[in-house]
């Protein structure tokens, strides 16, 4: 037997595709504030939107009709015939959001217009209009919501931390307010302001407000006109790409959406300019026609679909190739860090003949000499390196000499073996070894932090200094001693033994401890998979040259110690140039 659905059951229906968490609540008010013409909106949140969701704006307001009508399912002023679907510009077009948020809180909702002497107080739950009332109020539409999914217990019930379901209020926030700067915001978290936004005549100067000062010299500028889409907006210099994602937003006719294809468009150009596994911040801005665009393929409006999108991928990698080239960003190879690069050999002479490569070593080491005390005292081991090591990290190693070796530059270590020559990575190789001490420390919960001598000061984005401050528990028994300062900044007192501490490359560490954390693979739950992020962390830190002691330590954590030839994910550490490859090439 088929049944026609109540109204309410239909509404939570509706409701499960709109509002999946408080920030999906919060992005559908602010946009119909902005639809309402409003030049200030002002947010208040309490307990991460499940206590209180409030927005307060002076748009044009609603007459009493009217805002009993708004909570009506497919209530909307903004669509009159099918063709008007096709060229959309506003935000709540599709009139599910009151009605959604109706269904699953209690809802609030003051309102006014211009012309009225008096304004309307409507009470909201469970679809229902509880009450109805002339309020004095002043001009626009003042809208709380309170107990989100109040009715709805499994749905509250898997909401995540206060911690995390703010830094997804905060991620609404920002794209809303970038997109559009010349309105006035504020938001407010538990009676705490954590964004006062004044209006602002250009997108880079919101950029600003919101970042802080410090990314303005991050950002170029792009622009291209063409018949099919317009490109503007600001991308990230290649140097200060990082790890974490957050500051990457794309904008359609001034509406926030995501896209993996066109990320892949901005990222393109960045190729051999930026390590793998970095991705620069970028803001880029597309202006199209209406008719070839629709933004009406996921309730929630965050997904597009472009008429014309291989062409538009295009343009916009065009776009960004050419301000990278404008402002002289060019490839360059760096000897001293990050991956090979497999460069051919280019035989320019007649006879063949092809020089030599210069190979660095000390031609005063003795590998039969095991008196330590004879290294030169102007020489450092790693022992002494407590900033870069911690003093934890080698107490009471005993360092075997090995055969002689040679150091290829801060990368590798070449020794004889009795198939050819083996060519150790000293970044693999350092991991292996910071996975060695870490995992068993992890697993038995014990004390690993070296404190600093100087503590350091690091600002943040907004999105992850919450993500820091959201696991401070989690970092302190693995060893970091953060603290959160405020105001998007976190204080560093220490770090696991093995971390640099060096303040250029403390920024480095954090950015690798929140991309971590974004995506899961540090956690305390897994002892294993904590001490192989933070390994691989402590590895990338040390930039020091490799001393004699380094390298001996290094050379017997591959070849002495269990599962030394692997990191602990399965990379190998070492590799065999054979006799018979050596002499085929000689």
């Amino acid at each position: 037997m088929i049944n026609i659905l109540p109204r309410n059951i239909a509404n939570l229906i509706a409701a499960g595709e709109v509002i999946n968490r408080p920030a999906s609540a919060l992005k559908e008010l602010m946009e119909n504030s902005i639809d309402a013409g409003a030049k200030s909106i002002q947010v208040f949140i309490e307990d991460a939107g499940r206590t209180l969701i409030q927005v307060i704006d002076d748009g044009c307001g609603m007459s009493a009709a009217d805002a009993a009508v708004c909570f009506e399912r497919h209530a909307t002023s903004k669509i009159l015939t099918a063709e008007d679907l096709e060229k959309i510009i506003t935000y709540g077009f599709r009139g599910e959001a009151l009605a959604s948020i109706g269904a699953v809180a209690q809802v609030t909702l003051k309102t006014r217009r211009e012309e009225d002497q008096t304004g309307v107080e409507l009470e909201v739950s469970d679809s229902k209009i509880d009450s109805t009332k002339e309020v004095a109020c002043p001009k626009g539409t003042n809208i709380s919501v309170r107990n989100l999914f109040f009715n709805v217990p499994a749905r509250r019930k898997f909401l995540k931390s206060d911690a995390a379901e703010f830094r997804h209020i905060l991620q609404d926030f920002q794209r809303v307010s970038i997109a559009n700067p010349a309105i006035s915001l504020s938001l407010t978290h538990n009676g705490k302001p954590v964004h006062r936004l004044r209006a602002v005549p250009n997108v880079k100067q919101r950029i600003i407000d919101l970042f802080g000062a410090s990314i303005n010299k991050e950002l170029v500028a792009i622009a291209t006109d063409t018949s099919v889409i317009k490109v503007s907006g600001f991308i990230g210099v290649p140097e200060d790409a990082r790890k974490t994602l957050g500051n990457q937003f794309l904008f359609v006719n001034g509406r926030y959406f995501r896209s993996p294809y066109l990320h892949k468009a901005v990222c393109k150009p960045y190729e051999n300019l930026i390590k793998e596994g970095m991705t620069p911040s970028y803001f880029v801005f597309l202006e199209i026609d209406p008719t070839k665009v629709d933004v009406n393929i996921h309730p929630s409006k965050t997904e597009v679909k472009f008429e014309e999108e291989p062409v538009i991928f295009e343009i916009v990698s065009a776009s960004v190739r050419e301000s990278l080239g404008r402002n002289s960003f060019v490839p360059s190879i760096d000897f001293e860090s990050g991956e090979v690069l497999d460069i051919p050999v280019h035989n320019s002479r007649k006879d063949g003949y092809v020089p030599p490569p210069k190979i660095d070593y000390n031609p005063l080491f003795n590998p039969f000499e095991t008196d330590r005390g004879l290294r030169k005292p102007e020489e450092k081991s790693v022992l002494d390196h407590i900033q870069s090591y911690g003093s934890e990290l080698f107490e009471d190693e005993k360092i075997p000499r090995s055969k002689s070796y040679i150091l290829l530059g801060s990368k590798y270590i070449a020794l004889p073996s009795s198939e050819g020559l083996m060519i150790i990575s000293v970044l693999r190789a350092r991991e292996r070894l910071f996975y060695n001490r870490f995992f068993p420390k992890l697993l038995e919960q014990q004390e690993i932090t070296q404190q600093s001598l100087y503590p350091e000061k690091i600002d943040l984005s907004p999105n992850d200094h919450s993500l820091i401050v959201e696991n401070l528990d989690m970092l302190c028994s693995m060893g970091f001693d953060i603290r959160d300062f405020g105001k998007n900044s976190i204080v560093v007192y220490g770090l696991p033994a093995g971390f640099s501490s060096d303040k250029k490359e403390l920024k480095e560490i954090i950015d690798s401890i929140t991309a971590s954390l974004s995506d899961g693979t540090l956690s305390n739950d897994n002892a294993a998979i904590a001490a192989l992020s933070m390994a691989r962390s402590a590895a990338l830190s040390c930039r020091k040259s490799v001393t004699d002691e380094e390298a001996q330590l290094l050379i017997e954590t591959v070849l002495e110690t269990k599962d030394g030839m692997m990191t602990a994910d399965g990379k190998k550490c070492c590799a065999v140039i054979t006799n018979e490859e050596i002499e085929r090439k000689i």
